[in-house]
């Protein structure tokens, strides 16, 4: 006899959510370096276990169990894969709680594709929930890096290893970058990597952490630590929400050497809210009364969702890609609401309209038969950083596919950044995104042989090469120097 638990559509500022009528999960996934063996990918499944069927286990205590497959692919080819059956702890009949898997895969640098299956195998009526997820692993051995920044929820010295533990504790992970208002503070974890092959063995460097708002301020104190270079050194620190207000932050970790300049960085998204006075209700009225925009019209109510993309943070991103498969109209116009009043309490309404001119905008350019100019890689580049200060466009080249560089003076704290995007069809539909510098986008270090080699049937060594050998960055080839010197 199973006791099943009711479930709810709720609009959810969290990681990439996956649902059905009776499952619901929240992933992540965090990449950490073993110094002698290599970096490994490390996946994190939260389960509501309200959504989730429990099954009898004695007279007062029942359990959850959900089969996850987990399988990793490389230019469509799988390279690993594990399967796992995963139980809740025990619980008094009636009392549903939400629990964690944890699983690690050791890859090499490069780009991969996660399929992800999940099965109530309490329920055979349950359908399976999918998820696929594109990833990239940078983290190398013998070059200082930081590893991905982990939010827990609570940590302890370890007494026996297990998947939950890191330099000697054991760390329940927070499978969520959303913070409520009551929240008062948080602890992250993060590990520096081979800096004692920058500063030397007995070698010190600067270590620092700051909160920024979406505007590229610093909202906090900066903290600095100074440190002994190893080639493990790990991070436990709380950060103090306390004064931050509602809106979107990045904590920004840096690596700086004794002139104070940056050596490597890594930064991760939240969320905090907040409480709003404003009322939904004479927000709708007021949208309704601008011309060109139905909000009684569920199909534009589902495009003006999915036309903030390319702005949301990684947060609400799989809230939006839910949404969109899941959402009823109501659903999708408070989310749409709530999004406007987060991002701009003050000029809600001011600020989509400035936006929808700019998805116009991009929709004129960018637009192809089948897909809208938001939903491409050079309308999501558009939007997310603004226009470009330069675009160079090249479409009739022989030797190369057609291409674009766009290049930005700053963005947010990055300066000089770059983002070639190629078409591997004459019709020039569509520009993919191949290689960019900027933190957080595809960085692709075969970019100038992909461009010449239309079959992209590249050798193992050539992808060596391309890693070990830095760019001449004045080259007098034109592909290359357009890239490296934009004008």
């Amino acid at each position: 006899m199973l006791q099943r638990s009711l479930y709810a559509i709720v609009v959810c500022l969290l990681l990439s959510t996956f649902a059905h009528a009776g499952i619901r999960a929240t992933f992540d996934h965090k990449q950490f370096l073993i110094p002698g063996e290599g970096a490994f990918l490390e996946t994190l499944l939260s389960f509501d276990g309200k959504t989730l069927s429990w099954a009898i286990v004695d007279e007062q205590n029942v359990q959850s169990t959900v089969e996850a497959t987990i399988v990793v692919l490389r230019n469509g080819e799988v390279v690993d894969f594990k399967k796992s059956r995963i139980s809740s702890p025990v619980q008094p009949n009636g009392k549903y709680v939400d629990f964690i898997d944890v699983q690690r895969f050791l890859l090499p640098p490069g780009s991969y594709q996660l399929d992800i299956e999940l099965v109530d195998l309490n329920d055979e009526t349950t359908e399976k929930v999918t998820l696929s997820r594109t990833i990239e692993i940078s983290l190398k051995q013998n070059e200082p890096g930081i590893s991905s920044v982990t939010f827990v929820q609570a940590y302890a010295k370890s007494k026996q290893p297990n998947e939950l533990t890191k330099s000697g504790y054991d760390l329940l992970p927070l499978v969520s970058d959303f913070f409520p208002r009551d929240a008062k503070k948080v602890v992250f974890y993060t590990e520096l990597y081979n800096t004692d092959q920058v500063f030397g063995e007995e070698g010190k460097f600067l270590l620092s952490y700051a909160v920024w708002n979406d505007k590229g301020a610093i909202e906090t104190t900066r903290k600095y630590f100074r440190k002994d270079a190893a080639p493990v050194i790990p991070l436990l620190e709380t950060l103090d929400l306390t004064t931050l207000q509602e809106g979107r932050y990045q904590l920004v970790i840096e690596i700086k050497n004794k002139e104070n300049e940056e050596i490597k960085s890594e930064a991760i998204g939240f969320f905090r809210s907040g409480e709003s006075e404003a009322p939904f209700t004479a927000l709708t009225q007021d949208y309704v009364t601008k011309p060109g925009l139905a909000f009684h019209n569920p199909d534009s109510i589902l495009d003006y969702v999915s036309c903030i993309y390319p702005i949301a943070m990684n947060v609400e991103q799989g809230t939006i890609r839910n949404l969109e498969k899941n959402g009823a109209q109501e659903t999708l116009l408070t989310y749409f609401e709530s999004f406007w009043m987060n991002r701009a309490p003050d000029n809600p309404v001011e600020s989509w309209l400035e936006y929808r001119k700019e998805v116009w905008k991009v929709e004129d350019m960018f637009a192809t038969p089948v897909r809208k100019g938001y939903d491409t890689d050079r309308g999501r580049i558009w939007l997310q950083y603004g226009e470009p200060n330069t675009r160079i466009t090249r479409y009739n080249e022989t030797e190369v596919f057609p291409y674009e560089i766009w290049h930005y003076y700053k963005i947010s704290r990055f300066n000089d950044k770059r983002f070639l995007f190629y078409s591997r069809t004459v019709v020039n539909y569509d520009f993919e995104l191949l290689h960019s510098d900027m933190p957080g986008e595809v960085q692709n270090e075969n970019w100038p042989h992909i461009m010449r080699t239309k079959n992209n049937d590249l050798r193992p060594t050539d992808t060596q090469l391309n890693r070990m050998n830095p760019r001449d960055t004045y080259s007098r080839d034109e592909l290359e120097d357009l890239f490296y010197n934009p004008r």
